[in-house]
């Protein structure tokens, strides 16, 4: 009875290994990004995440101005960046001057047979040097790390996470009867929606937000 469980663990841990490789040999090629695809949220969902957002933001524990001092990197089940804290809106034991990691549960490279994706909650890599207004729920620490970690809130469709600068987006067609569309098309804006009125929602949220939160 128990060889079929011990085959079952075997062939799942051949498959992570595989896996893990695929996605090392990915990293290490000159602008794997360009070869991946992102997700653009349609506008009837914007508008039912940003109302739904609206209400429950200022709940959250953990409200920070904060600067991005790392590039992307990926781990092996989630995506990360470092941050600097530049200024605590509400978190306890949180102070400006201060390091961590800042991850989602929606950060990572998602692959398979037809398409690889970059996933981001609806929100692009966060821009080192730029400042952000971020949402999270805890911080997290652990002892093989250099830094602590926050976790942004990530219990909706769309990360809150809000640059201070205006930045400009791009609205492309989607590819087919997926929700993608090339990553390298899209990779400056802040922002991914498949339609000229879901980035304006966006947009206002964002502005709404950063009212609320100005630097």
């Amino acid at each position: 009875l128990w060889v079929l469980p011990l085959c079952a663990f075997l062939a799942a841990m051949a498959f992570g290994m595989i896996k893990r490789q695929t996605y090392k040999d990915i990293f290490e090629q000159e602008n794997y990004l360009d070869q991946l695809a992102v997700a653009e949220l349609p506008e009837d969902f914007v508008e039912r995440q940003c109302a739904i957002l609206s209400e429950k933001l200022s709940q959250v524990p953990i409200i920070l101005r904060v600067e991005v001092e790392g590039g992307i990197e990926h781990l092996f089940h989630v995506d990360r960046q470092k941050i600097i804290v530049r200024e605590v809106y509400a978190g306890d034991g949180l102070a400006a001057g201060e390091e961590y990691y800042l991850f989602s549960r929606s950060w990572s490279v998602a692959l398979n047979e037809q398409i690889n994706s970059l996933e981001r909650g609806f929100v692009n890599i966060l821009k080192i040097g730029e400042e952000y207004l971020i949402f999270a729920t805890e911080v997290l620490q652990d002892l093989n790390e250099d830094l602590p970690a926050i976790k942004l809130y990530d219990e909706y469709l769309i990360n809150p996470v809000f640059c201070y600068e205006e930045c400009e987006n791009i609205i492309l067609p989607l590819l087919g009867e997926t929700l993608g569309v090339p990553y390298k098309d899209v990779k400056d804006n802040e922002f991914f929606s498949a339609s000229e009125k879901g980035i304006e929602m966006l947009k206002e949220f964002k502005g709404k937000m950063l009212s609320l939160y100005p630097r």
